[in-house]
This record gives structure tokens, C-alpha cells and sequence, in this order.
């Protein structure tokens, strides 16, 4: 019976989160490849065309996410993901996405030819090509969005990881993105009909171009890149918002700091490391519930799922001077410490 109760709790709770907070989340930051994916060549000439694009696109997001729920349900707590890596693969989907605001801003027409496309032996298999070529690029971007994932789509993966169980995890997925998904297509067939306008389109095209920014800024946190708006924003103000705190103490040999983690972001106690000393790091969470929650430091490819309530700790020891990044799975929560001699 406890087992009964427990598979229905992880059914019903993701969907339900999926169909209220889950669905507007998600889709403000995957929103921008779902209208990439409608301003396709061919997308939008025929109204069950465009249906089936949107359900292309949310079916092999469906899938995306089910086979990454078994996978961490698989490797369970000891998955580590690599921070820099996931940064990359963000930055790639920011490229895309500045492509395609673009080709629909008309800048130049050899942005015309950067859409995603099936081969052509393919498309030689099917009678319908313009049908197929509508609906490849909306697959190959919904498969996509596992790449960008939301800050509640973040909790719902830690989660998956808790399960320990490859097919629990992959039905918590499975069931919050199939809860989001009422969501993104009603969203999606207002857009593929307010596309045929050109001022919407202009408007479209500027809010993927966002979304391509963000998601390249994501992307550069996750790498530990200084070169990132956040830090620009600071360099501009001429004083980190920081610059109060002190140097972190030493107590038997390591440098002490604590890292205050609460599902709005993190907020430290010191700001200032020294170069060459072991660092004793202690993250105290309090009721974290978002994407804080997976804690990176890119730099030394740290990465771990911290406990909603409790104290976690990390070690390493600062090898150079400059800024040193942390950060939440998904470049949204971050925070730095200035390492000095």
C-alpha cells in the first residue's frame, strides 16, 4: 500500500506542478525555441500543419525529458554533470536562437538557409516533403529544450536523481512536461497566427533574440566565464554589491566561508578568498526549493545536490587570482568571490 501511495505521489505531483507553476515557467525559457521552431520555412502555411508542429515539438520534448529522467534515476545521487559542459551546449541553443531572430528580421539573406532541415535522402523516402521539412525542425528543437531547462523543471530533475529508480524517475519527467504542455501549445498556435503579422514578427524576432542572449549568458556563468552581463552590470556600477563583506578567516590550516542558499539565490558571508589556501565551504539551505539547490563551482568542475534543509560542505583549494564564479545547474542563482594573494 506504501508503495502504491508512493508511485501516485510521484505521478500526481509533478503533473500538478507541470499544469499550474510548471507550464508559464518553462515556457519563459524555452519559449524562444518553440517560436524559433513555428518561424520555420513551412511551419504555420496550413492549420493542421501547424498543430502538428507544435505536437512534434512537445512529443519529442516529451521524450527528451523522460529519457534524461531514466538516466538520472539510474546514476541516482552520484550523477555529475559537468557545469562547463552544460554551459557549452547553452550557448549553442543562444547561437540558434540569434540566428533565427535573424532570418526573421529579414538582416541578410544568407540567414535564410541556417534552418535546421532533414537530409535530403530523407525527404527522397517521404512523399511529403514540405510536410516533413515542417516537422523535422520542430522535432530536433523540442528535443532540444532538455538543454535549457527551467528552474522548476531543475527541482523536479533533483527529484528524479532522489528516486534512486530509473523508471520513477523518468515518470516524474514524463508527467511534468506532459503537464506543461497544455501551456506551450495553446502559447504556440497564438504565435504561429500572430506571426503572419509583420510588426508580431519584428516583436517575435526580438524576444527570441532575448532569449538567445540570456541563454549564452547561462551558459558563460555555467563555464566560469567573467564575461557575463552580471559582471559587466557590477564593472558599470564600479562597486560589487559585495564590496562590504571581508576576507574569509583561516582556522586550522583553511580558509572558512558559508554560502546562505535559499530557493532566491545564495548570499555569502565573505567575498574574498586568498590564492593557494584550502578553502572549508559550507552551504546552509534554507527551505531551497528552486534550482539553487544544484550548487556549481565551474572552475574546479564542482557540482552538488544540496539538501533543502541542512548543512553541505565543499573543498578546494583557489590556484589563481582574479574572480571565482558559483552558481546554480542552470546560470540563474550566482554569486562570486575575488580571490587576492
Amino acid at each position: 500500500m506504501t508503495h502504491c501511495k508512493n508511485m501516485l505521489s510521484s505521478i500526481w505531483l509533478p503533473l500538478i506542478t507541470g499544469l499550474t507553476t510548471g507550464g508559464l515557467s518553462c515556457f519563459a525559457v524555452q519559449g524562444g525555441l518553440l517560436a524559433s521552431a513555428l518561424a520555420s520555412e513551412g511551419a504555420g502555411d496550413k492549420k493542421y500543419v501547424k498543430e502538428k508542429s507544435i505536437l512534434m515539438f512537445l512529443l519529442t520534448k516529451l521524450i527528451a525529458y523522460s529519457l534524461l529522467g531514466f538516466v538520472l534515476g539510474f546514476l541516482g545521487s552520484e550523477i555529475n554533470i559537468s557545469p562547463r559542459f552544460q554551459g557549452t551546449l547553452q550557448i549553442f541553443v543562444g547561437i540558434y536562437m540569434l540566428l533565427t531572430a535573424a532570418r526573421l528580421l529579414d538582416i541578410h539573406p544568407i540567414f535564410r538557409y541556417l534552418v535546421i532541415q532533414p537530409p535530403k535522402a530523407f525527404l527522397r523516402l517521404l512523399r511529403k516533403s514540405s510536410e516533413a521539412k515542417s516537422f523535422f525542425t520542430p522535432a530536433i528543437l523540442g528535443f532540444l529544450t532538455v538543454l535549457i531547462p527551467c528552474g522548476i523543471t531543475q527541482a523536479m530533475m533533483i527529484l528524479a536523481i532522489g528516486t534512486a529508480n530509473p523508471l520513477w524517475a523518468a515518470g516524474i519527467m514524463f508527467f511534468f512536461v506532459l503537464g506543461t504542455s497544455p501551456v506551450f501549445f495553446l502559447m504556440g498556435l497564438a504565435a504561429v497566427s500572430l506571426l503572419k503579422n509583420r510588426m508580431f514578427s519584428i516583436i517575435a524576432a526580438i524576444f527570441i533574440a532575448i532569449m538567445g542572449i540570456l541563454a549564452i549568458n547561462s551558459g558563460q556563468i555555467l563555464r566560469g566565464s567573467v564575461h557575463t552581463i552580471q559582471n559587466y552590470y557590477e564593472v558599470l556600477l564600479g562597486e560589487s554589491k559585495n564590496s562590504q563583506m571581508g576576507v574569509a578567516k583561516i582556522i586550522n590550516g583553511k580558509q572558512e566561508a558559508t554560502i546562505y542558499v535559499t530557493s532566491g539565490g545564495y548570499q555569502s558571508d565573505v567575498n574574498t578568498l586568498r590564492v593557494g589556501i584550502p578553502v572549508k565551504l559550507t552551504l546552509i539551505s534554507q527551505n531551497a526549493r528552486s534550482c539553487a539547490r544544484a550548487f556549481a563551482i565551474p572552475e574546479f568542475n564542482l557540482f552538488k545536490v544540496l539538501s533543502q534543509n541542512g548543512t553541505d560542505t565543499m573543498e578546494f583549494t583557489p590556484t589563481k587570482l582574479g574572480r571565482l564564479t558559483y552558481t546554480c545547474s542552470m546560470g540563474m542563482y550566482t554569486g562570486s568571490f575575488n580571490m587576492i594573494e
